[in-house]
């Protein structure tokens, strides 16, 4: 029995449960996959709580915004690559996690997509796995990240293979934007407004962590190839529910899978 759930704020949204229940549907193993609303002293106890409890065990939790953080406060190992980009969505009894980043060198491998140069818009917990995500990709040589301020440039992991230039996002422009044909957007919604009118037109790839609503407010200006959240979503359940389960599967064919199923899946309930 797979006991896992879902922490953020909101978490109203997250389709997390469904994406999981396919997974552990094709996996054939019984599983209860919940959400919890809660800000990041309440995930903190929660969290706590639930793994000393010795009547019931948790394999583990997911966390989305705003608690991609909350694991460093909490006495549990911390897998490298998730303290390289001081951020955790993965949180289970043995240790902390980012499937964000394999989630996302997944979905580039899959998709195919190659590039010499990208750019990352935030600097969030997103954004810092995305930089490390994008290393990997052994086509990209340089990147650039456009953030609104500087107040978290010394978590930036910057020194890797790819060199990051990092600049205001008020500097983003057509000019710059015509030399490029990869970007990844790690900006909320709401937060795309601004930028979108110097996107408009781009004919490159744009992948969009946002996927609530759809289309993004970017998706909806660029001309190019466009991969929304939920690809990445599905990607980073694949490994976290490898996690969780300890089951042995291909991870690759079950994103293609379980990523058809969920477009399915929301086609019939809309």
């Amino acid at each position: 029995m797979i006991r896992a759930a879902v922490l953020g704020k909101p978490v109203h949204h997250s389709l997390s449960p469904l994406v999981h229940g396919l997974i552990y549907r094709e996996l054939g193993l019984e599983h209860h996959y919940g959400t919890f609303e809660v800000d990041e002293a309440e995930a903190m106890k929660l969290i706590e709580e639930s793994f000393s409890d010795p009547k019931v065990q948790w394999n583990g939790f997911s966390l989305t915004m705003p608690l991609k953080e909350v694991g460093f406060s909490l006495p549990l190992a911390i897998d490298s690559r998730a303290f390289e980009a001081r951020s955790i969505n993965t949180i289970t009894p043995g240790g902390s996690f980012n499937t964000d980043i394999s989630g996302l060198e997944r979905v580039l491998r899959v998709e195919g997509i190659e590039s010499k140069s990208a750019i990352v818009l935030g600097s969030g917990a997103t954004a810092r796995s995305t930089l490390i995500a994008l290393d990997s990709l052994h086509s990209v040589v340089q990147v650039t990240l456009f953030r609104r301020s500087d107040h978290r440039d010394a978590e930036l992991p910057l020194k890797r293979r790819v060199p990051v230039s990092v600049k205001p996002l008020s500097n983003l422009g057509e000019a710059v934007l015509g030399r490029e044909s990869l970007i990844v957007s790690t900006l909320p919604g709401g937060s795309q407004i601004e930028i979108s009118k110097a996107l408009s037109g781009f004919s490159g790839t744009l992948v969009d962590f946002s996927y609530s609503p759809w289309p993004s407010r970017l998706a909806v200006v660029v001309k190019g190839v466009v991969i929304s959240g939920l690809s990445i979503l599905v990607s980073q359940a694949v490994d976290q529910a490898k996690i969780f389960s300890g089951a042995d599967f291909d991870a690759d064919e079950m994103y293609r899978k379980v990523l058809l199923s969920t477009i399915e899946s929301l086609a019939d309930s809309g």
